[in-house]
């Protein structure tokens, strides 16, 4: 991970290097964050506005919104964790554990989040029975204690950190195994759950949607009729959605987690675009789950609507 400084370290003019590369981060990770963080603010304020909002459903995905707005504001150091620094022991720890601990948490909410609706459309009967309805604050609490305990591991001496240290480095705080224990033990497992139990709605609504075809035909005896074509083209709308989803959200973070640890690029500025784009497209997931649901902003309608209320009765006045 300390591409950025060897190659630096190698350049004739190291200081306009380190500047170039603080440029690009800047450039990246900042437009980034921002969108992300407003994104985020405003749905969190649509669902706190919005009393019909308020159910064990909406709660997850109000912590995965917060865990997500977390996100965005630590987007901008990700890419810088492989620029040397001269921090301190706890400087140094808190600048690297910090951004693993919310990424961890955006994740471990994600996956609540899938499987909460995964059990509501799944099994609906006992959904209510279910603990993932019942222990709202035990799940809860767990996607974000959970994710904090493991990425305190190198607090309590599972680093490389030696009293002759004098620079902040990523290898220094994350051994190895830590690493490929965090990236194949937790990172892509729950990657494969979500992308598992997503596949496996579009085949219950698939199913579901055969069902409402064999009763449309024995009641109207219409082998095609505009309503089951209507059906088809919302279906093939939501897979290609899917693997849409998959392949700008997913597939940019799995590269980034790969491209930095195995060295498949020497190149810094790969790393930067890398780090940034992948964990940022991750961080759209949550915008794209409400993309289609308009209920998450009617507070900001009603609001624009009051607005435009009073803005009319002024000009009327005047």
């Amino acid at each position: 991970m300390n591409e950025s400084w060897d190659e630096c370290l190698n350049n004739s003019s190291p200081g306009a290097c380190f500047a170039s590369q603080k440029a690009l981060v800047n450039l990246i990770s900042v437009p980034l964050s921002s969108i992300i963080i407003v994104g985020n603010l405003v749905i969190i304020m649509g669902i706190v506005g919005n009393k019909k909002l308020h159910n064990p459903t909406n709660y997850y995905f109000l912590s995965l919104l917060l865990a997500d707005l977390s996100t965005g504001i630590i987007l901008p150091s990700i890419p810088r964790m492989s620029f040397k620094s001269e921090y301190a022991f706890g400087i140094c720890f808190f600048f690297h554990l910090f951004p693993n601990f919310i990424f961890l948490s955006f994740l471990a909410n994600l996956v609540v989040v899938h499987y909460d609706r995964y059990i509501c459309i799944v099994r609906p009967l006992h959904y209510r029975m279910a603990w993932i309805h019942r222990y709202v604050p035990v799940a809860i609490l767990a996607a974000w204690v959970l994710p904090l305990l493991f990425a305190s591991l190198p607090l309590t001496g599972w680093n490389h950190w030696s009293p002759e240290t004098t620079h902040c480095y990523f290898e220094f705080i994350f051994p190895s195994l830590y690493i490929y224990l965090e990236i194949y033990g937790l990172l892509i497992p729950s990657i494969l759950a979500i992308t598992a139990m997503t596949v496996r709605l579009l085949y219950v609504a698939r199913g579901q949607m055969k069902e409402i075809k064999k009763l449309h035909r024995a009641v109207l005896r219409d082998s095609a009729s505009l309503m089951e074509r209507q059906m088809d083209f919302k279906y093939a709308k939501c897979v290609i959605g899917f693997f849409l989803v998959f392949l700008v959200c997913w597939v940019p973070y799995i590269v980034y987690i790969h491209v930095p640890f195995f060295k498949m690029s020497n190149s810094s500025r790969t790393h930067i675009i890398l780090s940034c784009l992948g964990t940022s497209s991750a961080a759209l997931i949550p915008f794209i789950l409400v993309l289609n649901n308009k209920v998450y902003f009617e507070v900001w309608r009603e609001a624009f609507r009051r607005v435009c209320q009073r803005c009319g009765k002024d000009t009327n006045f005047n």
